[in-house]
Order: structure tokens, then sequence, then C-alpha cells
């Protein structure tokens, strides 16, 4: 990996040759630091991720590729194009990773533009409750026109989360 690119990749499509843990198909949510701020996944028998209630602007489903939103600014908005989400499961090491990749996104401010990409990684053993899932999530965001933060402190430094399974029907 370079120095501005993160070290976990994986295939497009779940590996095939590993059965995804039926414990953890369906809906999983987990609350971040930042208030009212919460990741979402929700993983099918074959360990696709078709739903995702995305930390920064919500539901989306990944077949729709992305979001628009309205600011609560007359003028403010915020588009955000997703890229490839897909999860590898370690059936060895009991490890789930989760990869979400925006794309694109522009946040729309009054007083200027934001955008650049973002890529989420989330790894962890699996579930063995069936109930929670404890991850380390690294947010990987590169904002045009600014430095990155390095790869190798991200990389040192995970956030923890605590996915717990829900009823995703609640979600939009």
């Amino acid at each position: 990996a370079t120095q501005d690119q993160p070290r976990i990749s994986g295939p497009s499509k779940p590996d095939e040759t590993a059965k995804f843990p039926e414990i953890m198909v369906g809906a999983w949510e987990a609350e971040t630091s930042l208030e009212g701020s919460k990741w979402g996944i929700k993983f099918e028998p074959d360990g696709s991720i078709l739903k995702i209630i995305h930390s920064l602007v919500g539901p989306i489903d990944v077949a729709e590729g992305g979001v628009e939103l309205e600011g609560r600014v007359e003028g403010a908005y915020m588009v955000l194009q997703l890229g490839d989400c897909q999860s590898e499961y370690n059936p060895e090491t009991n490890m789930l990773n989760v990869k979400i990749v925006t794309d694109h996104y522009i946040l729309k401010l009054p007083n200027g533009d934001l955008q650049g990409r973002i890529e989420d990684y989330f790894s962890g053993p699996v579930s063995e409750d069936g109930k929670t899932w404890k991850a380390e999530w690294r947010n990987y965001n590169w904002l045009d026109g600014a430095n990155p933060l390095p790869v190798d402190i991200i990389d040192a430094n995970p956030i923890p989360l605590v996915f717990t399974k829900i009823d995703f029907s609640r979600e939009k």
C-alpha cells in the first residue's frame, strides 16, 4: 500500500469459497462518537451488502449508488456517490471485514464547498452470541485541497464500535 492508500483490500464480490456466517445475516447498527451519527449494515445470506446506514447521511440502498440531501440552510446540500460495498469473511480466523467506499461526495455550503472521497473499513471477529459484533472502524478521508491524515496513524488508531442486531425494517 502507498502512504495515502489503506492496506485492507478484498474481492469486489463476496468470496464464494467461504460461506458467510449465518449468524451475521441481517441488519447491524452501531452508534459513533458523534451525536446522532450511526452506521448500519445489512448483510444478505451470501455476504453481499444491499442496504447501509451511512454515518454521514443515513439510510442508503446500495443499488441506487448514493443519495442527495437538502441542507438546513437555503442552497446547502450534500451528494454522496457510493462505490464498492463488500464483506469478506475468513473462516480460519473468524474475522469479518467490511469495506464501504464513497467514490465522491460534495457538501455545498453557503460559504464554500467540501468534496472528496472516503473509504470506511470495519473488521472484527464474527459475533458468537448473535447479538453484538465488535469491530474496529478505520476511516480514510481524502478531502480535495487538503492533506490526508497519514494511513499509518489511522491504522494504529482504529475506532472501536459495537454493532447490535436490529430490525432493519424500522429504517427506510
